[in-house]
This record gives C-alpha cells, structure tokens and sequence, in this order.
C-alpha cells in the first residue's frame, strides 16, 4: 500500500516536528530506557551496529530521535530482529512515533501500551504478533496513524476502537480479525484511509460507515461479508477507491454508488450480486479500474462508453446475454479488458479496434461468432490476445503480422479453418488447437524468432514438417498431437531448445532419428499413435536430461537398448503396443527415478529381473500383453511400499500392478503384502497355482484383484480380515472350491464386482451376498453351487435388490421364480440357464423395465410364458428354449398383445432322423474345414493389422434416438425364445455397465426434449466449462439433472483420437466411483453428435448458497449442521486420495507437460481449487487451466501461496 506509507510518513513528520514545539522537558532522562531496550534486543547486534559503540550518544543511535533526554520516536522498520516485542517500549513515556515494521517481532502486545499517551504513530505491520489487541491501545487518543498489517492478530475489534477520534489511517489488513465490523468505526471522522482486507470479518457492512465523509480509500475485500452494499455509501463522496471483492455480498449493483464522482477504483468482483449493471454507470467519469466478475445479468450498458478514462475493465464470469456493446470502442485509454466466460454472444465489435492503447483482451469462453474482425488490426499495442473457446469461424486474419508487441495468442477450440498465418515478429506462444485447420505449416512460421510456445494439436493439418521449425531458435514447446502430418521425424528437432515435444496421434513414419537423442535440454516426448518403426537405437541413453518418454502403439522392433540405463532422471516410460521383444535388460533398473513403467502389449520374453527391486520410486508397473514367463519376484514389492513422488507433481496411477496375459508360473510371492501403496493389482490370463494367499487380505489400499484365468485352488477368500477398499475381485476360471463364505459381506463390505464362474464351488449361494447394497455385478456360473436362489433378502418379500448384472448360469439350483423376482428392479443382465429352476414364470418378471438380456433357457419352467414378457421394451436377447417340462408354452395373448399374437408356435419340435455319411462326404467336410481354418486365420491376421493401423477409436452409438429403434433387426418371437441373438447395439467397450451405482437408464432424445421443453433456459439449473444442465420431468414422475454436454458438431466428429474423450471420461468415472457425497450417473444417451449424462437431481440447489444464506431461517444452517458438513468435506477429501477411480485419463492429451513445468504442478493446485468452485461460472475451462499450469513456471510464487493457504485467492487492482 505505497499510498498508506507516503501518507503514514507525511502524518509522522508533521507530528515529530510539533513534538520539539509542545512537549514539556521531562524530569528523568530515556537514556537508561535505551540501553534496556538494547539489551532486550541484543540478537541485532550484527544490524545496529552503533548501538553498541561506546563512543555515540544512545540519542544518535540509529533509529532513534530525542528531545532533549526524551525518545520521542523509535524507527527500526525493516531490522531482523526476530525475538518477543520488546515490553522496554512501554516505557519511553514521551513517544510519539514507533515504527518496528519487518522486525520480525512475536507475542502479544502488553497491556503496559496505555502508557503512550502521546502516541500519535504506531506501525506493527510485517510481523508476527499474535493475540487480541488489548483494550489499553484503544486510550491512546491521540493516535493519527495505527498500522497493524500482516500479522496474526485474532478476535473481534472491539467497539472501544470509537475513542480514537483523532484517526487518519487505519489499517488491519491481513490479520485473523473475525466477527462483525463495529458500528463505532463510523463515528471516526477524521478518517481517510480504511484498509480490512484479508481477514475474516462478518456480517454487512454497518450503515454507520456512510458517515465517513472524508474517506479516501475503503478496501474490504477478501472476507466473510454478506448482505447487500449498504444505501449509505452516498455519502463517502471523498472515495476514491472502493475494493469488496472476495466476499458474499448480495443484492444489486446499488446505483449510489454511480453518485461518487471522484471514484477512480471500483472492485466488485467475486461477490453474488445479481441484477444488471445501471445505465448510470457512465456518471463515474474519473474511474480508471472497473472489476466486476460476480453474477451479473443482462447487457452491458451502452452508457460505458462515457468513461473515458478507464484503462481496466473486468467483467468475466458474469451471465450476460447479448452483444459486447459497440460503444466500448470510445475508451481510448483501455489497456486491460477481460470478459472471459461472461455470456456474450454475436460477433466481436469491430469497434474494439479504436481502443488503440489495449495492451491486454481476453473474450474467451464465450460464444462469440463470426470471423475476427479486420478493426482489431488496429490494436498496435496488443500484447496478449486470448479469444479460445468460443464459436469463432473463417480464416486466421493474415493481418496479425502486424501486430509487433504481441507476445501471446490463443485461438483455441473455435472453428477456424484454412492455413496458417505468418507469425507477428515477437511472438513468444500461440495456440490454436482443436480448431479446422488445414494444410500444411509454413516454414516462415519461424520469423516469429521469439516463439517459445506452439500449440496446434487437434486440427487437420497435413504435410511433413522437414524442414519447417529449422528456423525456431527459441521454441521450448511443441504440441502437434492429433492431425495428419507425415513423414519423418526430423533430425534438427534436436539442435532447437525444446523442452517437450508431442507428436502424437499423427501419421509419422520411419525411425526415430539418432540425432534426438543428443538434444541437451528435451525431458518429455510424446510419440504415440504413429507408424514409426525399426529399433529403439542404443543411442537413446545421451538424452540425459529426459524425464518422461512415451511411444504407445507404433511399430518399434528389437530389444530394449541397454543404453537405456543411463537415463537417470527417467521418471515416466511407456512403450506399449509396439512389437519389441527378447528380455527386459537388467540396465533398466539404474533408471531409480521411475515412477511409471509399462511395456505392455509387446513380444517382451523372459523373466521380471530381479533388478527390479531397485525402482524404489516406482508405483505403477504394466508388463501386461506379452511372453513373459518364470515366478514374480518376491521383492517387487519393495518399490509399491510407500508414496514415492514428490509433492509437486501430479501421478495419476498410484499402486498398479498389471502382469496379466502372460505365461508366469508359480506362487503369488507372500511378500505381496509390502505393497502397502497397492490400489489395483492384475494377474489374469498365467499359469500361476497354488492357493491365494493370505497376506493380500493386508493390502489396506487395494480397490481391484484379478486373478482369473490361472490355476488357483483352494478357497475363494482365505483371509478373514476385513478388505474395506476392495470393489472389484476377479477369481474366474481357475480350480478354487469349497464354499462362497456365508460372512463374505462383511469381509468385502464395498465389493461392487464379483466374479468366481468357472471354478468348482460347491455350497449354496449366501443370501446376505445376492442382497448386498454395493453389489451390482455377480457371477457365480459354472460351478456345482446347488439350492434355491435366494431372490428376497429377507421375509419382506418387496426389499429392493441392487445388483445389475447377475449370471447363475451352469449350476445345480433349483426352486422356483416366484414373484419376489421383482426385487431386482435394477437388473439389466439375467441368466440362470442350465439348472433345475422349475415352476411357472412369474408375470413380475415383465416388471423389470431395466433388463436387456434374459436367459431361462434349459431348467425344468413349466406352464405359460407371461405376455407381458413378449411385450418388454428391454430385452434385446430373450431365451426360453431347452426347458426339459413339455407343457411349457406361450399364453393365449390378446391380439394387441405385441409380438406374441403375430408369432404363436407349437411347442415340441421333432426329432430329426439319424443321417449316415457316405467315406466322401466325410472327406469333403474335413477338406471344407480345413479351407475354412485357413481362412479364419488370414482374417485374423489381417484384422489384428489393421487394428495396429488405426489412429483413433472409433465413435460410439450408445442409445437409439427413436422409440422404435428395438425395431431394427427384429428378430421372430420363435427365433427369441429359441436361444437366437438379435444383432444388439453393444455398449462402447471401454466403459462397463456393471460398474454403474444403478442400471443405467435408456432414454432417448425426443424424451429429453420433451423433459426440457425443446432445452428452454427457465430448466437450466447450472452452466460450466463441461455443459449445461437442465432440470428435467421424465414420463414416468421421475424428475433428473440431464448435463448437455458441450461440443457438439465438430468438436465431437474431429479425428484427434480423442472423440467422446470427455464423455467416456465422465461415464468412467462418475459411473464407477461410489460415495454419499458424490451425485449418481443414473444413465446417458447419445444422438447424432448430441452427448447427454443422466444425474440424480438435488432439491436443495447450491451448498455455498445455504452456507451463506443469513437472510432466511428456512434455508440458513446453524452451526451443528456446519460441523456435520466440515467432517464430510473431510471425508470428502480422503476419499479423493484414498477412494476407488478408474485408470481414465484426467488431463487432456493436448496438455503439454515439460519437465520443467512438472516441478511446478503442485503449485498449480491453487488452479485446482477453482476448477471445484460452487458456481460453474467461476470454474476455469480446461483451456484456461493449460494456460495457466504452462504459464506457472513466469509467475511469482506469492499469490499462489496466498490462494492456496488463505480463505480465498488473491486478486489483482488492489
């Protein structure tokens, strides 16, 4: 606050000078007061040097000023002190100035203050003073300047603070104040300079303060205030500088606050106040800095253009409608405009070109349409021009050449298309990813010398890039990762200063050269998804410097080079899905800083070195996919026990093991249980024996284990502790036998899949399993489990069952489906074929709306088949045949009885007569099989290549958009009920339905629309970076959040590989992960190039609203409610590092992490914490994020430690 200080100064002269004029002589001299007060402070004996020369006076010390024999002011500002506030001061009586500000000074200030009296400047600010203030300070009456800033100073300001009637300067900021602001402070009306920011101050602002007619400067900002800005400040006609930002102020705009001409400063921002913005905003002629991101509605009032001195105008994460008004272009001073994710629509005004002095324009996330307009050339003064994710079309404009001080430019996820401009000359980033973008990059791209950053991923560029960055002397980032660039990957890359390099998702060819692994200054490299070949060269172990290196899926051969040891700093490699083979070499172990290996899917063989014990920082190894043979080594688990990244950086798969589809033999290693950090561990599809052992019950961590396809015997759980974490436990096929533990639900109290089919199980199925409510996958088929299949929990025969997917198939059950099968109102999946289920079929069977596959096929049912069943919308396979009871038949359907009435059927079919084959018959039938084998096999092949071949996953077709989709492909109820499968739209492969909290709902797109009346906004309950969502009515009653996702068009349809990335994304997830504090994924649905997610509806709207709320009893929380949801956020948070998630990808592919920007990822948490805002308008896009976790490394460290350890973040103009 360089304006306190000068003025604190000036108050302090004027004052010191006065006090040679009217303080009496006094009796006894200060000097022994000062060599106790040296004393008290000997530790600055290496500052204070005269303090200690015998020669000088106490009165010449430095920092001290005497009247006569009497101190009349101290002034060791800035002195390394650090020890306890000296209590000495309390006794130089005839002070009048203390200034001890950056001391360092600790403890509380004593009672013994009141012996100043004639203090008239005290300045304790940058200190660590601790405590309430004491009520003696507030008799010092005579007190102009009282500074007590960035202390840790708490409790309440006390009311006795009105006795100071002399105050000029008042400033508490960053302290740990809490309470209300007194009245009384309205009653100081010498007061100029009132500064509260940074403190935990509550309540309104008191009335009282519109007393303050001479105040200057009010900065309030950074606190708990709530209620409205009160009427009165009409009458701080003096302000020059009003600062509430960061509080929960709500109401309108208050248009009194348009009657203070001198204002120069209005700061507004991260409130909730709502309403629109008054036309008599333009009365305030003098302002220079207008910030206001809060809640704002409606449009920008054309009178902004009167304010002709602005030269800051902020008004992002606001809910505007309509155009940006042209008349912004008559300020001529503007040099800062930021309108981010405000609500505009329309074209950008032209007129913006006028603001000739705009140094800084950010519009983006917005839906801004149109081209850019040619007016914008005229901003010669530009330097960071940021228009990403908006709705943006046509040509690059050619003229931003021109602009000569542009640093940074961001065109990102718009619809721009054709060729790339030339560059300004001093640009340092530009990015224009997941645009339309096409041809090929020019080489003059590099006249801009100073470009450091290029961001073009996601666009349809094509060409090769051999001789095209030659020229880029400066560039430290290259992200070209999703388009249609070919050729080779060219040498020069390695002599330019990159930092990280991403090819990705492109159709690059041939070897990587020798020449980058000589780069001095690469740590990532991204090659995936291309068509490179040949070897990894021995070559690789010179680029010393690389920390992550990934080249998934590409056509690498050979052995792993064992130069690869060198690479000391390595911390991240990935090399699956290529074709490299022989063993894994023992140098790969020297790499200790790895915290990610996977070599998955290749033709690796041997066995896991032993070596591997020395990657004491590992946590995610996959070896998965290849020939690897020999036991698992007892001491892999050395590495898995124990978190082993630094905190600054962000590891996504913590505790993996993956070793499945392999030929490992032997025992699971008892040393498994040192893998304390293990979350997921996967040993499918080897030849491991024995039993399972004990220890993995020790695994605390452990959410998933798969175990199946080996040779396992032995019982199913031969732990007895509880596994709290486990979800997902995978036993199928191997020799496991005994009986399913009738205490299973309590040893797995959060199973959510459960696989044992295919072993020898005997016994019978427990009920307190089939009925457990985090269970909704159970698969118990192909084992010898007899008894009857326990379909209600318990005598209440109507307890919902949650299970979705439940196959019993291939047992010995028998008893009957009686009309408890309704419980499994959740159930998509049912097969109990090949048992000894008898009786008739219950008509509640039709009940279950959910169910798309049905197998009864093969037991002892007798009597009719329900109509209702013919008539179910759900099942796409219905199977009844093979019942051994010959009177099982249809029912006598009414003809409006769908598919039953037009396809009656006898119900026996006759045997056929035995056929003999003639010698020649049989020959020719073994010549056709061979044929037909040789065929399959080059299919096979074939198809396995061009598997290899593809770019990207292809689109998924979740939901059918019509009612009478199941119309498609229909099948007779003959061939139905005979056991043959209609052609069924299948769920995308890469996300399980099983894992879903309830069966996922089918709904289509004309219901959606009804539900929203055609997505009319009165339904819209929240608007983020992700999508809208609306409120919606379904057919049934039910009432849903339906999210809109956006990017429809051409952001869905563009080839990147990354198509319905974020929709899988969210499905995996939120479909996945179970908590009480999490809302449900209930279904989704898909249409053309719409995406929609299905979510549990809220009634009580948002969390922050009620914790805020004061004004209605009804909606307020006391004070036991508040602690009830601080422990629920803190569960909250365990659960986010300890809880059960998918292996999904969380950042964008697009996001380029350097190394030196990895060191730094933890600091970008402060960016984190505004991406799980309460309201969606203040979330940051991913856009945003990237821009600003890239950027991290330019800014100063202090406000986003400030962000992050304080209540709410930092923000500029104060």
């Amino acid at each position: 606050m360089p304006f306190t200080f000068l003025l604190q100064y000036r108050i302090c002269l004027s004052i010191l000078l006065l006090c040679f004029i009217t303080i009496p002589a006094l009796a006894e001299s200060d000097i022994k007061n000062l060599f106790a007060l040296r004393e008290s402070i000997a530790a600055g004996k290496g500052f204070l040097h005269n303090w200690f020369e015998s020669e000088i006076p106490p009165c010449n010390w430095s920092g001290i000023s005497c009247m006569g024999l009497a101190v009349v002011a101290i002034d060791l500002s800035s002195v390394p002190l650090y020890v306890n506030f000296p209590s000495q001061f309390m006794a130089f009586r005839s002070l009048v100035r203390l200034n001890v500000s950056g001391c360092g000074f600790s403890g509380e200030l004593p009672e013994a203050m009141v012996n100043l009296q004639h203090l008239q400047c005290l300045d304790l600010s940058n200190n660590q003073l601790t405590g309430p203030l004491p009520v003696s300070l507030f008799d010092l009456k005579m007190l102009k300047v009282m500074v007590l800033d960035n202390n840790m100073f708490s409790g309440h300001l006390s009311p006795a603070i009105a006795q100071l009637q002399q105050l000029i300067v008042l400033s508490v900021s960053m302290n740990s104040f809490s309470g209300g602001l007194p009245p009384e402070l309205g009653s100081l009306q010498n007061l100029e300079h009132l500064h509260l920011h940074t403190n935990a101050f509550s309540g309104s602002i008191p009335a009282s303060f519109g007393n303050l007619s001479k105040l200057f400067y009010l900065d309030a900002k950074n606190n708990n205030l709530t209620g409205s800005i009160f009427p009165g400040i009409r009458g701080l006609v003096n302000l020059v500088k009003l600062d509430l930002s960061l509080n929960s102020l709500v109401g309108s705009f208050p248009k009194e606050v348009c009657q203070l001409k001198n204002l120069q400063s209005l700061i507004l921002s991260e409130n909730e106040l709502t309403g629109s913005i008054p036309e008599e905003i333009g009365n305030l002629k003098q302002l220079e800095m207008l910030s206001l991101k809060c809640k704002f509605i409606g449009t920008i009032p054309l009178s902004i253009g009167n304010l002709e001195s602005l030269s800051e105008l902020e008004v992002s994460f606001n809910n505007f409608n309509g155009d940006f008004p042209a008349s912004i272009g008559k300020l001529h001073n503007l040099t800062h405009l930021m309108a981010n994710r405000a609500g505009f629509t329309g074209n950008i005004p032209k007129e913006l070109g006028n603001c000739r002095k705009l140094t800084t324009l950010v519009l983006s996330g917005n839906n801004f349409n149109g081209s850019i307009p040619d007016g914008l050339a005229n901003l010669v003064a530009i330097v960071l021009f940021d228009v990403e994710g908006n709705e943006l079309s046509g040509h690059i404009p050619d003229w931003i050449q021109n602009w000569s001080n542009v640093s940074s430019i961001s065109l990102a996820q718009n619809m721009f298309d054709g060729p790339l401009p030339i560059m300004p000359l001093h640009l340092v980033s530009f990015s224009a990813e997941s645009n339309q973008l096409s041809g090929s990059i020019p080489a003059k791209i590099c006249q801009a010398t100073s470009l450091q950053i290029l961001r073009l991923n996601d666009n349809n560029l094509t060409g090769s890039i051999n001789e095209t960055f030659k020229g880029c002397k400066n560039l430290t980032g290259l992200s070209l990762l999703g388009n249609h660039l070919q050729g080779e990957i060219p040498e020069y890359l390695a002599v330019l200063p990159l930092v990280s390099l991403d090819l990705s998702h492109n159709n690059f060819t041939g070897m990587i050269p020798d020449k980058l692994w000589e780069s001095s200054t690469i740590l990532d490299i991204s090659l995936n998804d291309n068509q490179i070949t040949g070897i990894i060269s021995e070559c690789i172990g010179r680029l010393v410097t690389l920390q992550s290196l990934s080249i998934d899926r590409n056509y690498l051969q050979g052995a792993l080079p064992r130069s690869i040891g060198a690479l000391r700093n390595l911390t991240q490699l990935s090399l699956h899905g290529n074709m490299l083979s022989g063993d894994i070499p023992l140098e790969l172990f020297k790499c200790r800083n790895l915290v990610t290996l996977d070599l998955s899917s290749n033709n690796l063989t041997g066995h896991i070195p032993k070596g591997i014990s020395h990657l004491k920082r590992l946590n995610t190894l996959v070896l998965s996919r290849n020939r690897l043979s020999g036991t698992i080594p007892s001491k892999l688990c050395v590495a898995f026990s124990r978190n082993s990244h630094s905190e600054l950086e962000y590891v996504q798969h913590v505790g993996l093991i993956d070793l499945s589809q392999n030929r490992f033999t032997g025992h699971i290693p008892r040393e498994i249980n040192n893998c304390s950090i293990l979350v997921e561990l996967h040993l499918q599809d080897n030849l491991l024996s024995g039993t399972i052992p004990e220890e993995l019950g020790e695994l605390r961590n452990i959410t998933t284990i798969n175990l199946s396809s080996n040779a396992f015997v032995g019982p199913v759980i031969p732990w007895s502790v509880q596994l709290a974490s486990l979800q997902g436990l995978f036993l199928s096929n191997n020799r496991l036998n005994g009986s399913i533990p009738a205490g299973i639900g309590n040893i797995l109290p959060q199973i959510t899949i459960l696989d044992l089919s295919g072993n020898a199980l005997t016994g019978t199925l427990p009920r307190e399993l089939l009925c457990k409510e985090s269970l909704n996958h159970l698969d118990v088929s192909n084992n010898n489990i007899s008894g009857q299949i326990p379909f209600s929990c318990h005598e209440d025969k109507e307890t919902p069952i949650p299970l979705v997917f439940f196959n019993a198939s291939s047992n010995h059950f028998n008893g009957s489906l009686d009309e408890s099968i309704s419980n499994f109102t959740k159930l998509t999946y049912l097969d109990v074929h090949n048992n000894s289920l008898s009786g008739s079929l219950p008509s509640e069977l039709a009940g279950i709306s959910s169910l798309y596959y049905l197998d009864l096929s093969s037991n002892d049912f007798s009597g009719t088949i329900p109509c209702g069943i013919c008539t179910m919308f759900g099942p796409t396979f219905a199977n009844f045949s093979g019942n051994r009871n010959g009177n099982f038949t249809l029912a006598d359907c009414a003809p409006d009885a769908g598919i039953c009435s037009a396809n009656r059927t006898g119900q026996n079919v006759p045997d056929r007569p035995p056929h003999h084959l003639s010698i020649a018959s049989i020959c020719g039938i073994a010549v056709g099989i061979a044929i037909a084998i040789v065929l399959v096999m080059t299919l096979v092949v074939y198809l396995i290549k061009r598997k290899m071949l593809m770019r990207r996953r292809s689109p998924f077709v979740l939901v059918p958009n019509s009612d009478n989709a199941m119309s498609d492909n229909e099948t007779t109820l003959r061939d139905r009920l005979l056991g043959k499968k209609k052609k069924k739209k299948h769920e995308p492969p890469s996300i399980n339905l099983a894992t879903f909290e309830h069966a996922p709902m089918r709904i289509s797109m004309d219901e959606i629309t009804r539900a929203t009346e055609n997505f009319n906004s009165v339904h819209i309950i929240g608007d983020g970076g992700f999508g809208i969502v609306y409120k919606a009515d379904l057919a049934g009653g039910r009432r849903v959040a339906v999210k809109r996702l956006h990017g429809g068009g051409h952001r869905w349809q563009r080839g990147a590989g990354g198509e319905d990335r974020e929709f899988r994304a969210e499905m995996e997830t939120i479909g996945k992960v179970r908590h009480p504090n999490l809302v449900s994924l209930l279904g989704y649905a898909a249409a053309g190039d719409e995406r929609f997610l299905i979510y549990e509806y809220m009634d009580h709207g948002s969390l922050d609203s009620r914790l805020r709320s004061s004004s209605s009893p009804e909606t307020a929380l006391g004070w036991p409610e508040r602690l009830t949801i601080c422990g629920g956020a803190a569960r909250g948070l365990a659960f986010l590092h300890h809880g059960f998630a998918p292996r999904g990808e969380v950042f964008d592919a697009c996001l380029p992490v350097s190394g030196a920007e990895r060191e730094q990822m933890g600091r970008a948490l402060a960016v984190a914490r505004e991406c799980v805002a309460e309201e969606p308008w203040r979330r940051p896009t991913m856009a945003e994020v990237v821009r600003r976790v890239e950027g991290i490394q330019a800014m100063e460290c202090g406000p986003l430690v400030v962000a992050v350890s304080g209540d709410r973040p930092s923000t500029s103009g104060s």
